[in-house]
């Protein structure tokens, strides 16, 4: 893989930032189709598509992604308060992954679903769509999350 550097990783990063919004949109609307599938049988055992390895490892590469564009806003002395929102989607996505595979039931899927698919349309709401909205973000206070290595989950086999 090439490694980007300065203006090249600027650059680039602008082409990631669209791939990140058309993956989240598209999850999306699969968590939401499958909440309300789901939520027509709350009492019934989870199953389905929210427990496919395929949706499971789309979920992951999501997590992968927004903690790869973290470390990457952060190599490049981007805003802080936007590295920090994408470290916190890959770990939300994580935890929300985890916690639809240990469903007891599909009301609980369909909860679980419904904050994915919140997760996901933030993901393309905050998403920046030119230099001048990445250069609308700013490193407040309230933007101290810690840097570090990557957590987002391995993309399952």
């Amino acid at each position: 893989m090439l490694a980007l550097s300065g203006p090249a990783l600027a650059a680039d990063i602008y082409t990631e930032f669209a791939a990140f919004t058309e993956q989240a949109n598209v999850l999306e609307a699969q968590a939401e189709a499958a909440g309300k599938t789901a939520s027509a049988h709350p009492f019934a055992p989870p199953e389905g598509f929210a427990l496919s390895g395929e949706f499971a490892r789309r979920i992951a590469a999501f997590s992968e992604r927004a903690a790869t564009l973290s470390a990457r806003i952060d190599a490049m002395g981007g805003p802080k308060d936007l590295r920090c929102i994408y470290r916190g989607m890959s770990n939300d996505a994580k935890a929300r992954l985890v916690a639809l595979q240990h469903a007891k039931n599909a009301g609980d899927q369909a909860r679980i679903l419904k904050d994915l698919s919140a997760l996901f349309f933030d993901a393309h709401e905050v998403t920046p769509v030119s230099k001048e909205a990445f250069a609308d973000h700013h490193d407040g206070g309230a933007a101290q999350c810690e840097a570090g290595a990557l957590e987002a989950i391995k993309p399952l086999p």
